[in-house]
């Protein structure tokens, strides 16, 4: 509770009455609100104070809160309003979840394949519905995944915050708008603020950068400080999935180098590829094979570390696995760090240095 907060005990729209302020983020708060008739609760996102006479703020939440609603989507946090405060702050009312964000759960280490399986699958469907309608998300991590529990204690993933998410159409925004993301998460294009080429392969990017985390419980980009992070999203791979995860299955890490590939054309760029590929990689049907050459490519190994799983069954025939991915032949790389100029380095380092000073909590936007 926060007693000084002006909104706490208000009714707002004359029927939600606000009980408590769940979080903060760059751009907005959250309360928990109770429906007065119907004795529900409801999640109230208002814009921040601050940012009451900022125009291109509230163009902004305008814009997530129609996005929002034209997704109709089970893993998708659902508005059911939109209001304004007697001071002009614009809110939505929001499905009131009940459960933790993915890195609450993270913090416990590693998941289980079958739990990689599940959640990155889910996530995925409510992606490949919002980039079918023209909508990119952009700002996709752990904590902009919810694990909802409902009523008869079943789990369900709803994916949050489409605050800074690009519209197909839609004019780009200005300021410090136009960079918006979480450092470690960011993709090439956003790391280097080429707003114009954001698009699905951006949260192909975002959804990789997960994945990697929820299999070896380490971030797959983090850097000393953000013009790290910026120089290691843009030039270097993250470490290999094997080194933390010996019973990584060989597809899962191929699939994973296609989706933070630096290569434009070994990069995947749609994500129901990306999807398709979590579902074969770890089927428990597939994964006695993992040493199995897909399409006649030889598995990787990591240092003296083979991936070697067991075997299948005698008499049985190993089903193919219908990946559309393929390691890249031994000996090429698809790093060419020698193409980094200075230029861009010293862009990077300018970025970061404007983010530090003033553009932090834009670039940290939770809400």
């Amino acid at each position: 509770m926060e007693p000084d907060d002006p909104l706490l005990g208000t009714v707002v729209g004359g029927r939600y009455r606000i009980e408590r302020k769940l979080g903060e983020g760059g751009m907005s708060c959250v309360y928990e609100a109770k429906h007065l008739k119907l004795h529900r609760s409801f999640a109230i996102k208002v814009l921040l104070p601050s940012l009451v006479d900022n125009t291109e703020a509230h163009r902004r939440f305008a814009l997530e809160a129609e996005m929002l609603a034209g997704l109709n989507h089970p893993n998708v946090v659902i508005i059911s309003d939109s209001l304004e405060l007697d001071d002009g702050s614009p809110c939505m009312v929001l499905e009131y979840l009940h459960g933790a964000t993915l890195r609450a759960r993270m913090t416990r280490g590693p998941l289980p394949w079958e739990a990689i399986a599940r959640i990155g699958d889910q996530v995925m469907s409510a992606l490949t519905l919002a980039h079918r309608n023209g909508i990119t998300h952009r700002d996709l991590k752990p904590d902009n995944v919810f694990l909802a529990i409902d009523d008869v204690g079943d789990e369900r993933v709803k994916l949050l915050d489409f605050g800074v998410s690009k519209l197909r159409g839609v004019g780009t925004m200005t300021g410090i708008y136009n960079m918006l993301g979480t450092p470690s998460y960011m993709s090439p294009e956003q790391a280097t603020g080429n707003s114009e080429a954001i698009g699905p392969s951006t949260d192909v990017w975002a959804m990789g950068t997960i994945l990697y985390e929820l299999a070896t419980g380490r971030v797959a980009f983090a850097g000393d400080s953000l013009a790290d992070t910026l120089m290691r999203i843009t030039t270097t791979p993250p470490d290999p999935i094997a080194a933390f995860r010996p019973d990584a299955p060989p597809a899962f890490v191929e699939l994973l180098g296609r989706a933070m590939s630096l290569d434009p054309a070994r990069r995947l760029v749609e994500i129901d590829d990306l999807r398709a590929g979590l579902r074969d990689a770890l089927d428990p049907r597939n994964m006695y094979r993992l040493n199995t050459p897909i399409r006649g490519v030889p598995i990787v190994t990591t240092g003296s570390m083979p991936l070697t799983p067991p075997r299948p069954p005698t008499g049985q025939s190993p089903p193919i696995l219908p990946i559309p991915v393929h390691i890249a032949a031994s000996g090429t790389s698809a790093i060419r760090v020698s193409s980094w100029t200075r230029r861009r380095v010293l862009w990077i380092a300018g970025i970061a240095a404007l983010l530090v000073s003033g553009g932090a909590a834009a670039i940290a936007l939770a809400m």
